[in-house]
């Protein structure tokens, strides 16, 4: 019997699958994250090994038993970056059939098995990735937290916390995203935002997404306002890459990622903004996606 390996590896977590030629799944393992942009090459390596030899020990076979893997990870999208990591997975032993690709396209191919549209992800980082008929694909956005990520957890939670000291100073109108993102890291006061920032992930701050929801959620202006302005960026992302493609008025757009599965206020907040088209999550987790393209390399 032959075996398909699929990898999802986010800014959060990584998923791994083993499944067989069919699809369906054996073998499942959750690790940490493999972005080598945010956890370094080293806690790359480490991690997929680590996944990889759990995956094959569930089942009892071995990395020659399976036929073809697909690996599709956050922050591999440019060249150079693809390169060092296709080394890195070379290294750790994978089949001899194998595709390395980006986090984005192994969502879009499970939400659509021929992989046309478009897709939004709005988690830890955010993004926008399409491919038409011609088998063109563009990207809009994935630089990362100091150069883009708008619309991500990322992005609304530095919002939130910058609204805070903004508010502290007299610089901004009251806002209960005080008493919201202080009762959710602990805090007392806002001078102790100082100290925890300075320690903080980019997940922690990413959490704190949470908090601007529930506060905009009470009617908070400020809050309502950081969300208006986190969805908006993501529709400017979602149109370029449909002009850029040059897809039809009605091609498909879904959307994947924490802060989407989270928060139903803000798909619909999408929603409203495309009336012609079909905006809608993904079901499936985007690590079927990686198994699908696995698939497709045994054809």
């Amino acid at each position: 019997m032959s075996y398909l390996i699929g990898i999802d590896g986010g800014g959060t977590q990584t998923i791994g699958v083993i499944a067989d030629t069919n699809g369906n799944h054996l073998s499942k393992v959750v690790g940490k994250s493999t972005n080598y942009h945010v956890v370094g090459i080293e806690q790359v390596e480490a991690t997929l090994g680590s996944i990889l030899k759990q995956l094959l020990q569930n089942i009892g076979i071995r990395v020659t038993n399976c036929q073809a893997a697909c690996f599709g990870l956050a922050g591999v999208g440019r060249a150079e970056d693809h390169q060092k990591i296709y080394r890195l997975c070379e290294k750790i032993g994978i089949p001899r059939q194998f595709i390395l690709t980006h986090d984005a396209e192994i969502a879009l191919t499970a939400g659509i098995r021929s992989g046309i549209g478009v897709l939004a992800i709005s988690g830890t980082g955010s993004m926008v990735y399409g491919q038409n008929s011609e088998g063109k694909s563009v990207r809009v956005g994935g630089w990362g937290h100091l150069l883009g990520d708008e619309g991500s957890g990322y992005d609304i939670g530095h919002r939130g916390l910058k609204a805070i000291t903004q508010m502290s100073d007299g610089r901004r109108q009251p806002t209960t995203l005080r008493k919201f993102i202080l009762a959710q890291i602990s805090l007392d006061r806002v001078d102790q935002l100082v100290r925890w920032v300075s320690m903080a992930s980019k997940s922690q701050i990413s959490a704190l997404a949470i908090s601007v929801f529930e506060s905009a959620g009470t009617g908070d202006k400020v809050a309502q306002a950081i969300i208006e302005q986190a969805g908006k960026a993501l529709v400017i992302a979602i149109r370029t890459a449909i002009r850029r493609l040059e897809l039809s008025t009605t091609s498909e757009v879904f959307l994947s990622g924490g802060v989407f599965q989270n928060q139903p206020s803000f798909v619909r907040f999408l929603q409203e903004q495309f009336p012609e088209k079909t905006i809608q999550l993904i079901r499936q987790e985007p690590v079927c996606g990686a198994i699908r393209i696995a698939q497709r390399l045994t054809r």
